[in-house]
């Protein structure tokens, strides 16, 4: 008996149907693929946006400041400065990774916005030694890319309201006197003058942050959270 094998007509209709199924598979994946990429990257986005959220909140409920300072050296200041697009503190969240470091847990740290070859970043700078320049040194790193807009908003609670700046800063302070007379002296002319000893140097009740990241098709992922400042009120020693 003679074999017989496919004539070319079936050939051509096996090669069709395998093509439609390939490109049938080839669409399923496709879509699979793009889906997949698009969630890790909404994921990516959300993670980096909880992350610096989380850093920025356990920073801000170390911060402090201190009514103490010498009347021979003013060289410590202790502050909280607040404006809508960046903020800058004294705080008691900083680690000393090497024992041998002349450094404790305060520092001084600042929250803004950076831009790199046309791209925002959300910079957290550290300086881990208080003194009379603050705002300046320190080193930077960055916690998120792609930052659409940081905004800070500082919860008033005598005005009962929101504001978009908080001053609290060193010489706003009465110093440690160490001539009696000199502390009566003082505090009855803030007396005379009318300056409340408890509103003048505190920190605000909360700190509200709005942070909104954009990817590099113009997506936006809008971050919001609140937290409370526990040391409030400026310390005496």
């Amino acid at each position: 008996m003679r074999a017989r094998g496919f004539t070319m007509m079936e050939l051509m209709i096996s090669v069709g149907i395998l093509a439609m199924v390939a490109s049938l598979v080839y669409g399923s994946l496709s879509v699979t693929i793009s889906s997949q990429r698009i969630v890790m990257k909404t994921q990516e986005r959300y993670h980096a946006g909880r992350v610096a959220l989380t850093k920025m909140v356990r920073d801000l409920t170390n911060a402090f400041i201190s009514k103490h300072v010498s009347i021979m050296e003013k060289n410590r200041e202790t502050l909280f400065i607040g404006k809508d697009d960046k903020v800058t503190f004294t705080y008691l969240g900083h680690y000393r990774w090497n024992a041998e470091a002349p450094e404790s847990d305060q520092g001084v740290v600042s929250f803004f916005l950076k831009s790199k070859a046309g791209v925002k970043q959300l910079i957290r700078r550290e300086k881990t030694i208080i003194d009379d320049r603050p705002e300046k040194g320190g080193t930077e790193e960055v916690l998120a890319h792609g930052v659409k807009k940081l905004e800070f908003e500082y919860y008033d609670p005598l005005q009962e309201d929101w504001t978009d700046d908080w001053e609290a800063e060193l010489e706003d302070t009465d110093p440690i006197f160490l001539d009696k007379s000199m502390e009566k002296a003082h505090k009855l002319s803030k007396k005379l003058a009318g300056v409340d000893e408890e509103e003048e140097f505190v920190l605000p009740d909360r700190v509200r942050i709005t942070l909104v990241l954009v990817d590099e098709d113009g997506e936006e992922y809008p971050f919001e959270t609140e937290t409370e400042l526990p040391l409030r009120h400026a310390f005496n020693w």
